[in-house]
């Protein structure tokens, strides 16, 4: 149990960025796709649709317009551990995108272009879930597009 807590904790410092900053830009980014990809299945069918459609709501009052085809992916994926008493989740919210990265030539790739990652410890999943996801992971990604399409 000892290892655990100081492998938790270990994984919590990395959390932290070394600077302010973050090495993504967010520049020109007007529409996505939305996924959660819950890769032990803590949360319900009905629940990610849920969440989902809060995902949606925030981005399109803040001007990102949410769409399957030809855009980029915005996606909050969930992996869990079980403890005895309780949850350990971690969350990411991340974009990928399709881009051409110089390579000789231009060559087609699909990149991940903003990540920002969370650990929780959860005695109500879908309520810690949610909440870390819609008012921590997506304001810091509304902050960051906002800062980076100022104009």
């Amino acid at each position: 149990m000892k290892q655990l807590l100081i492998s938790l904790f270990s994984l919590l410092l990395l959390q932290f960025p070394l600077m302010g900053a973050t090495p993504f830009n967010l520049e020109g980014l007007k529409a996505v796709n939305i996924l959660i990809l819950d890769e032990n299945d803590i949360l319900t069918l009905v629940q990610e649709q849920q969440l989902k459609a809060a995902l949606k709501e925030k981005l399109q009052k803040n001007g990102i317009a949410c769409q399957k085809d030809g855009v980029g992916a915005i996606f909050l994926k969930l992996h869990a551990i079980a403890l005895e008493k309780s949850t350990v989740i971690h969350l990411t919210l991340g974009v990928g995108e399709e881009t051409k990265v110089p390579r000789g030539s231009e060559v087609l790739s699909y990149a991940l272009t903003y990540s920002l990652h969370e650990m929780i410890e959860s005695h109500d999943i879908y309520k810690d879930v949610y909440e870390n996801s819609i008012n921590y992971l997506l304001d810091d990604f509304i902050e960051q597009l906002e800062e980076d399409n100022e104009q």
